[in-house]
């Protein structure tokens, strides 16, 4: 029995104000300088006009009258977030013409403005925490969505530019192409960052960390060979002092040998102004260059995790001050930068705090040069680069030693070091989900990207970690992202893992992220905002974990019925039919073939064997295939010989396309023969029946997402489930629907008539 009692409103209060003293505001209401209230307006007047009703928080201009915001806070449910809002329009925004609104129930923060009824957006990232007064003035000022300053975007894109015209002359340097010559060009950026930032902080009176002699306004103007010997000479080696302890950071020199290349470099930095006065992510520049350097590490698999899934993934984990969070791929730091981040606002800012936070809240490991990256971007962002080594996180097993992980590990690599997990094969897929339960502390959560197939396929060593994945650990969500959320570096089906561990998993609940408000492109130039977001609902219905259109749960015994899947599709409820079912094994036997080696000429030269494709599958009748191949193509191949009367069914990515053979013929891999079990052979109407309906059924439920779409396999043809009504039915559809192909027919044919009528009219008029 639990001794402790349940959280009260009051306990959310508490974060709140602890978050909005780090956001700079003022709670102290005896202070002539508050510009927070709770449970009151700031005046009398104000205080009148809510009619005895009490608000959470009133939100001030500093030093006026002047009411900016209410938040509302409710105990956690997401129909108290809901009622909260309503009550916060009507009994407080509105009394007082407050346009902004924010409700929380401690852990997920919703915005609302009066003024068009939407969101607010800080380019185009939806806003999910509580905002500082100049951040908050700026969107009463220019409205819901906020954009980075215009001088800034242009700036971020030169960065591109001039990393790319920087391109030859390392080359010509003997800098290696990829993540050296990466490397060397980050250094300068972050010297030019590092600077702005010291600058900003000495600008509103805090101390810099960083001496104004180790700085770019030192050394930028100086001649070529004198900088060049003032950054190795001087700067580098202060840097390396610094910040190396945990292993290298920066070089002791640059390994730029010509001062002319130096020189171009920095001159064309020096005007750029890399800081966003607008923006309260300091890294925001450095950041946008990374993600935008796609080509660097791609060949292990790397790719950024977009910012707004980043976000998502630390709000639902939720790591507290105190937590260690642990990326075993971390990249370029992107999750540790976000959960360091989360815990920073939500902290009390000591001194001592602080110490805990910078050294001892975030560990990542990097198998490439990509962590000196992670460490820069670390320092830049507020420190924590102490503990991100280079290393293979796979070689080095880890045990109950993380609160919290976070990660999106190289999908599709091979490792050396299954041993060490139980595994026997060179997959490090199930590898790697393996080291982080094992490195979770016991009540330990994680949130994971992981590629579908590892939730589906029937490998022995995937079902086997599935299996203790949900005995040993609470899978809560299972979260499906569209096929676009990664592109334009992958088109990989992958979902969102999240669990804790240390008890068995009794339901999962399932959630479809269709739309995640960007559109579904492929573009380099990237993916525009839209306005449709699955996000906001998951969001609001995480903590009560509600059945919606988009989300269901399925408990333990169905899922371990079904061979441990934990993808979507598996249990996604099918639509009540009043016709009877039968599955597609009942029914049928099928036979799968294959191709011919392709560079074997002798397999395919003066063929004379029908070889069916589906690109052959376009009437209903196959007598005659567009490939034809040989006996030696049938001796080296695993081609399956088709009887007459065999329905052909499509069933990789053009999924449910049919035809029948109305000659033998042989089969691909991509097509089933599908033919009668012994109970049905003597329905002659049968194999028609299941021509005209295969068409027509939704095979969603059935198929496993693939980089290009949908995809059955010979596993799971037979789960596929058909309508099946008794024989006179089926018999009366068939004839039926062979009169309507007929009447298709002879439209076809009068089309063609006229369309051959027209090309004569034509010519004969012309001529």
């Amino acid at each position: 029995m639990n001794k402790f009692t349940k959280t009260k409103e009051s306990a959310t209060r508490k974060k709140i104000d602890r978050i909005l003293e780090n956001l700079g505001w003022d709670i102290d209401e005896e202070s002539p300088d508050c510009n927070v209230f709770t449970e009151r307006a700031k005046t009398t007047e104000q205080n009148k006009k809510f009619k005895g009703k009490r608000p959470d928080y009133v939100l001030y201009k500093s030093h006026t009258d002047d009411p900016i915001a209410i938040i509302e806070t409710k105990k956690t449910s997401v129909k108290n977030l809901k009622n909260a809002l309503t009550q916060a329009i009507e009994f407080y925004a509105k009394p007082l013409g407050i346009n902004i609104i924010f409700v929380t129930d401690g852990t997920i923060v919703e915005t609302f403005d009066r003024r068009n009824g939407e969101n607010l957006y800080h380019d185009d990232q939806l806003i999910t925490e509580f905002l500082s007064e100049k951040k908050l003035l700026k969107f009463l000022e220019q409205g819901s969505k906020l954009y980075t300053s215009e001088k800034f975007a242009p700036t971020k894109r030169e960065l591109i530019e001039i990393f790319a015209e920087a391109n030859e002359p390392l080359r010509k340097e003997g800098i290696s192409e990829g993540i050296e010559r990466f490397t060397e060009f980050s250094n300068l950026l972050f010297l030019k960052l590092i600077s702005e930032i010291e600058n900003d902080r000495e600008e509103n009176g805090q101390k810099r960390k960083l001496e104004k002699k180790y700085c770019w306004e030192t050394f930028y103007q100086l001649e070529s060979e004198t900088m060049l010997g003032y950054i190795n000479g001087t700067v580098l080696p202060y840097l390396v002092d610094k910040y190396n302890h945990s292993g290298d950071v920066f070089e002791s020199k640059l390994k730029i040998a010509n001062p002319d290349t130096l020189k171009s470099i920095v001159d064309k930095l020096s005007p750029l102004k890399l800081l966003d006065a607008d923006s309260d992510i300091k890294g925001d520049a450095f950041e946008y260059f990374l993600k935008n350097s796609v080509s660097v590490g791609t060949d292990l698999g790397e790719y950024f995790t977009p910012r707004h899934i980043v976000k998502l993934m630390v709000e639902l984990v939720n790591p507290k001050f105190g937590d260690r969070i642990y990326d075993p791929a971390c990249g370029t730091g992107g999750f540790l930068i976000e959960a360091f981040k989360h815990i920073k606002l939500k902290c009390r800012q000591t001194k001592e705090n602080l110490v805990i936070l910078e050294n001892e809240t975030v560990y990542g490991r990097e198998l490439t040069a990509t962590a000196k990256i992670a460490k820069m971007n670390m320092i830049i962002f507020g420190d924590g680069h102490t503990n991100i080594k280079r290393l293979d996180s796979l070689k080095n097993p880890v045990k109950n030693e993380y609160e919290a992980i976070l990660t999106n590990f190289p999908f599709s690599q091979t490792t050396d070091y299954s041993q060490l997990y139980g595994f026997t094969s060179q997959d490090a897929n199930p590898v790697f989900l393996k080291h982080a339960i094992d490195a979770l502390t016991k009540d330990g959560t994680a949130g994971i990207v992981v590629p579908d197939g590892l939730l589906f396929d029937k490998n022995l060593e995937y079902v086997k970690l599935r299996k203790l994945l949900l005995e040993t650990c609470n899978v809560i969500a299972v979260i499906q992202l569209h096929t676009f959320v990664f592109k334009p570096y992958t088109g990989q089906p992958t979902s969102i893992l999240i669990f804790k561990k240390g008890k068995q998993t009794k339901k999962v609940w399932f959630f479809d992220v269709l739309e995640d408000g960007f559109k579904q492109t492929g573009s380099k130039k990237g993916r525009p905002p839209i306005k449709e977001n699955d996000l906001k609902l998951l969001r609001e219905i995480w903590v009560d974990k509600l059945d919606s259109e988009k989300s269901f749960s399925v408990d333990f015994n169905s899922i371990k019925n079904k061979n441990y899947k934990l993808t979507m599709n598996t249990y996604k409820i099918r639509r009540k039919r009043t016709v009877p079912i039968k599955r597609l094994d009942e029914i049928c036997n099928w036979d799968i073939g294959g191709t011919p080696p392709r560079n074997d000429r002798i397999c395919w030269i003066d063929g004379n064997h029908l070889w069916v494709k589906i690109t052959d599958m376009n009437k209903m009748y196959i007598d005659d295939t567009e490939e034809k191949i040989t006996d030696e193509g049938i001796k080296k191949s695993s081609v399956v010989l088709l009887n007459e009367g065999t329905l052909l069914f499509s069933f990789k990515l053009t999924i449910g396309k049919v035809a029948i053979t109305k000659k033998s013929l042989y089969t691909n891999e991509a097509v089933a023969g599908l033919t009668l079990k012994t109970e049905y052979k003597n329905d002659k109407y049968l194999i028609k029946y299941l021509y005209y309906i295969l068409p027509t059924i939704d095979y969603t439920p059935f198929a496993q997402r693939a980089t290009k779409g949908f995809t059955l396999n010979k596993e799971t043809i037979g789960d596929i489930v058909v309508p099946f009504p008794e024989y006179e039915i089926r018999k009366k559809l068939v004839i039926e629907l062979d009169e309507k192909e007929k009447q298709k027919k002879q439209l076809f044919y009068e089309i063609e008539t006229i369309n051959k009528n027209q090309k004569l009219f034509v010519k004969e008029n012309t001529d």
